[in-house]
């Protein structure tokens, strides 16, 4: 039995690679949407803005002494209800199954926007800074968010063939998959809280120190 789950998984995959890649390019868009969108502030929003990143490393270490527990739940909580669970019950509902790829094209345009202030007003210290600070959990948190919606959308897509007429599609079946690849999705968010949590305050306390 255990034997057969790779290749399960891989035939899973291989038969939604269309939809994966589809929700790669929907990330995309969105990351290339809020990088330009920088440009559409004006200079007191940007300058609001810096000085809200430059207060916040000011006081880093204070904000370090934080219990990281409790920023592990609360990040966790936030990644899993407000992306992962509410992805899984669009997908759900069928008739969701549009914010699915609204919510997906939302995480790339924040994580773009971020990046792409951090570059602009910062320049070379932004850039180490966004690999310090943004890309560590986010490397884990983007396959989850993909991970999620994929079978979010691969669920709708089958329940709305059986509403259509079509009779030889395993309901039980593609209910359990999808499950099972949304809690995957809640363990890779739950690994990216603790990167957040743990490791992200160590890298940018040496930003901090190597680019002030």
């Amino acid at each position: 039995m255990a034997r057969q789950v790779p290749g399960t998984v891989r035939t899973y995959f291989r038969r939604r690679a269309t939809t994966y890649v589809f929700l790669i390019v929907i990330f995309i868009m969105g990351s290339i949407s809020g990088a330009f969108a920088v440009r559409s502030l004006d200079s007191e929003q940007c300058d609001h803005l810096a000085t809200y990143i430059h207060n916040f490393l000011q006081g880093f270490q204070e904000t370090r002494a934080v219990g990281s527990v409790a920023i592990v739940r609360q990040t966790f909580f936030e990644n899993t209800a407000k992306t992962v669970g509410l992805m899984w019950l669009l997908g759900l509902s069928v008739l969701g199954a549009p914010f699915v790829l609204a919510l997906l094209f939302l995480r790339g345009f924040v994580l773009g926007f971020t990046v792409g202030f951090m570059v602009k007003e910062m320049v070379l210290k932004g850039i180490a800074l966004a690999v310090m600070s943004v890309v560590p959990h986010n490397l884990l948190v983007v396959p989850a968010v993909i991970l999620a919606g994929g079978a979010s959308l691969s669920f709708s897509w089958a329940a709305l063939q059986t509403l259509l007429g079509r009779r030889d599609i395993n309901m039980y079946q593609h209910f359990l998959s999808t499950t099972l690849l949304v809690m995957a999705a809640c363990g890779l968010m739950g690994a990216a809280a603790l990167v957040e949590a743990y490791l992200t305050p160590m890298l940018i306390e040496i930003a901090t120190r190597y680019l002030a």
